[in-house]
């Protein structure tokens, strides 16, 4: 590892591509994101096809980022299960990163030409998008990360003044809503813009920041950031009132 800075590899698995990046330091080696039906199938592959790619080997990694979500349930407890998994094994640091907060970083430099707002949103379907507001300076959250209608959160975008940035794959679903209650002042760019969709590299970089202030997570309490419960936890409390009220 001599001459390298700090050979961090970032995962992030909360859409529906896999995404993984090696990075030295702030240096970009090897990045990948691919269209993923299974993650726990294809992301140690993934890795390990990164790793070849600039011939390092797992015991040269250094520290760990991993997306926590908002996003696919299934695919966030995939994705930090393997972080966990592999920070455990090389002793290394873990730090979670905010899979929205990650998508946001990739339109900073977007969002600062147009001095707009950055407004992340992914699909979280049954109607509703995970996303958040920032300004693009350090990434400074008005609105945290949380689900919400699209409709609701454009009356509520529509306050103010200034440009709506709007990416990632729910600024591509409801895109008509939220240019019909901000009309030009939502920026949403085209489908094929690489805005919308998640990078690793942005993870890597995001969890790179915090442990150059002497922060990491713990690998074995870190969580994810789910925003809303999940299936099975909205089948226990329907179970636990019919339970209290059977009527």
């Amino acid at each position: 590892m001599t001459g390298r800075a700090l050979l961090l590899l970032a995962l992030d698995t909360a859409t529906r591509h896999s995404a993984v990046a090696l990075l030295d330091g702030d240096a970009v080696l090897a990045s990948a994101c691919e269209p993923a039906r299974n993650h726990s199938a294809g992301l140690l592959p993934a890795v390990d096809g990164l790793l070849r790619q600039v011939g390092l080997e797992p015991r040269d990694i250094e520290a760990l980022a991993c997306g926590i979500g908002p996003g696919s349930f299934t695919g966030i407890r995939i994705g930090l299960s393997t972080a966990k998994a592999l920070a455990f094994s090389l002793d290394v640091p873990l730090v979670g990163v905010s899979s929205l907060r990650a998508l946001a970083a990739g339109a900073r430099a977007r969002a600062a030409e147009l001095s707009a707002e950055i407004c992340p949103a992914l699909d979280a379907l049954k109607g509703e998008v995970f996303c958040a507001r920032m300004r693009p300076e350090q990434l400074e959250t008005i609105q945290p990360e949380r689900a919400r209608a699209p409709g609701v959160w454009a009356a509520d975008l529509a306050g103010g003044e200034g440009l709506r940035l709007i990416v990632g794959s729910g600024a591509l679903r409801y895109g008509e809503v939220f240019v019909s209650r901000l009309e030009d002042r939502a920026a949403i760019p085209p489908a094929d813009d690489g805005l919308h969709r998640l990078s690793a590299v942005q993870t890597g970089l995001l969890a790179l920041e915090r442990l150059q202030r002497g922060e990491r997570d713990d690998t074995a309490s870190l969580e994810p950031l789910y925003c809303r419960p999940s299936e099975a936890e909205l089948g226990r409390e329907r179970k636990r009132a019919k339970a209290i009220d059977p009527g």
